[in-house]
């Protein structure tokens, strides 16, 4: 069991927690033909459009209300209703995800109501979906926001209950899962004879191969995809933030969800496998047993190298739950220290010593000594007066190029990770044996 506290500080030192809105921007980058429209300050699109771009190097869609000083005191739906119209007429969107942020929210701005006005002035934009996300920035953090997004999309665009389609599985992911980690997802169902409905789907619209400029999200998942994730017979849920959309499918429509804390390493993943040939009745494929293989080799050939080494994690929860559990429970590591940006359900059972909720100058306040670092680019300001190796994963990554293309999850992604950061201590380790030590410089300077 490990122990979570909460920061009581007065003020973050080297910032960890992103904001709820940025997390609902995320989700709908996997949506196809969606804009997000932030319903805040311009100020605050300006920022998460930025902050996608340098993680992703990709053109981020996106619009705002742009709240002035005078529309926020007054207070009614004009702005929103004048963003919707020029928005629809410009970008020709299939879905409009509209967020809100602590301007909106704090004023108590009824933003359901207002986008039903708009539906009775503008009837003729009743085929574009546009949808509510309440995200204040004031609480929860990137991780709340992208779980209300999955949640919103699928209670409102999720409607009908279609006849059961035998061989159709919804896939519904984590923001912790990369481009690459949903292709080998989507590869593995597919291995198994399975029609999969990702929601939401990165690994075609932020995986690079999109070319020239477009303004609106160019691939994803398809809105009429998503309107049949009522007909598949069972839903796989990946992650904590993509639970409750997945419980909202098994009551509503009677799909039975499947939900994985992680997919990292060998035992969830053989989890999975157990599933889908339980469901589908064929083996496992060869080249799949050939990369479980590989994984256990690696483990084997990098236990010289990893085995109790004391490592700190930093990240949003699902980064947290599936890295601790992986280096701690496979790898023989120590997961001495955990820092996050909100409290979940998970995380008491983690194998971990300390886990706090706060930034990632806890990381250098808890005095602890650690062989790695793993978490995102501002990690390495720490990393850095520590002097210890850093491990790149998570938001945002705008200091290494290929980020989203590089695989965590499964046999593949999970051999690559080990050899990863084992490559990392070995090339430490090596540096540490040609390092004359202090007292010997001592006494050469006393000769």
């Amino acid at each position: 069991m490990a122990r979570v506290v909460e920061s009581k500080k007065a003020l973050s030192v080297y910032p960890l927690k992103l904001s709820q809105p940025l997390g609902a921007m995320y989700a709908f980058m996997g949506v196809k033909g969606s804009i997000p429209l932030i319903h805040g300050s311009q100020g605050c699109a300006s920022f998460a459009k930025t902050f996608l771009t340098r993680h992703f190097w990709e053109n981020i869609p996106v619009q705002t209300t742009a709240l002035s000083q005078i529309a926020t005191v007054m207070g009614n739906d004009d702005v929103l209703h004048t963003a919707l119209k020029n928005v629809i007429e410009r970008a020709k969107p299939e879905v409009v995800a509209v967020i809100t942020t602590g301007v909106t929210e704090t004023r108590g701005d009824y933003t359901e109501g207002s986008i039903k006005l708009f539906r009775e002035l503008y009837p003729d934009f009743r085929h574009v979906e546009i949808l509510c996300v309440h995200t204040p920035d004031y609480e929860g953090s990137f991780h709340t926001g992208y779980k209300e997004a999955l949640l919103s999309i699928v209670k409102n665009v999720v409607r009908t209950k279609y006849a059961t389609v035998p061989d159709q599985v919804n896939l519904i992911v984590s923001y912790s899962l990369t481009a690459e980690d949903i292709d080998t997802l989507k590869e593995l169902l597919e291995l198994f004879g399975l029609k999969v409905i990702v929601l939401p789907d990165i690994s075609m619209s932020m995986d690079g191969g999109v070319l020239g400029f477009s303004s609106v999200i160019p691939n994803g998942t398809a809105l009429r995809d998503i309107q049949r994730m009522s007909s598949s017979t069972i839903t796989i849920a990946v992650g904590e933030s993509a639970k409750a959309a997945g419980e909202y499918l098994e009551k509503e429509f009677m799909i039975p969800m499947y939900y994985f804390e992680h997919l990292m390493g060998i035992e969830s993943y053989d989890e999975l496998i157990r599933l889908l040939i339980n469901l589908t009745g064929r083996d496992l494929p060869e080249r799949v047993k050939r990369w479980r293989n590989r994984l256990l080799d690696m483990m084997i050939d990098s236990h010289f190298y990893l085995s109790k080494k004391r490592v700190a994690i930093a990240g949003e929860p699902d980064y947290i739950i599936g890295l601790s559990q992986f280096l701690a429970k496979e790898l023989g590591m120590v997961v001495s220290l955990a820092v996050t940006t909100v409290k979940t359900e998970s995380l008491e059972t983690l194998p971990v010593e300390d886990i706090i909720v706060g930034d990632l100058e806890d990381i250098l306040n808890s005095k602890k000594d650690f062989d790695l670092l793993i978490g995102n680019t501002n990690l390495r300001h720490v990393a850095s007066k520590l002097n210890v190796p850093h491990y790149r994963v998570g938001i945002p990554i705008f200091d290494r190029l290929g980020h989203f293309l590089k695989g965590f999850i499964g046999y593949k992604g999970s051999t690559y990770f080990t050899m990863d950061i084992a490559n990392l201590l070995m090339e430490r380790e090596e540096e540490e044996s040609y390092r004359v030590p202090d007292y010997v410089k001592r006494r050469y300077e006393q000769c």
